[in-house]
């Protein structure tokens, strides 16, 4: 089930999408194979190092895409991935945590953000038939002209 929401998702935002879509897409595209390359047996037992260093680089990607790009979305994907960090940094706070409290803390959150990718791609889908083009970034960092 999850292969077909990531692929999905992943496949749509690249199809329809606008920049900000396409890299989220391409980010999951990356992150998600090297998880699964890092797969450690019995992995719920301890923290998972690597795998959390692939979250906090996934975090703070999403983290320069919401600051920049013109999509509200953004900001509570950054804000999912916050907490999907977080859900390591409490097992390694407690080592005695339960392995399904963690894994639900660590891995739930992927799913509501490959919806939420869904659902920002289908807005500025509609947005861009309806009114035509509009800009991805946001241009309020720059200099005036």
């Amino acid at each position: 089930m999850f292969a077909f929401l990531w692929l999905g998702s992943c496949g749509y935002a690249l199809w329809r999408g606008g920049q900000p879509e396409r890299f989220v897409a391409v980010i999951f595209l990356v992150a998600v194979p090297l998880c699964l390359v890092a797969y450690i047996p019995d992995p719920w037992r301890g923290v998972q190092w690597i795998i959390l260093a692939i979250d906090s680089a996934m975090l703070v990607l999403l983290l320069a895409i919401a600051l920049r790009a013109n999509r509200y979305w953004t900001l509570a994907m950054a804000a999912m991935q916050l907490l999907q960090v977080l859900g390591h940094f409490l097992k390694l706070t407690d080592p005695a945590m339960l392995h399904v409290v963690y894994w639900i803390s660590a891995v739930v959150w992927a799913y509501p953000m490959l919806l939420l990718l869904v659902l920002g791609t289908v807005r500025h889908h509609n947005r861009v038939r309806r009114l035509g083009p509009e800009p991805s970034w946001s241009n309020s960092s720059l200099p005036p002209d």
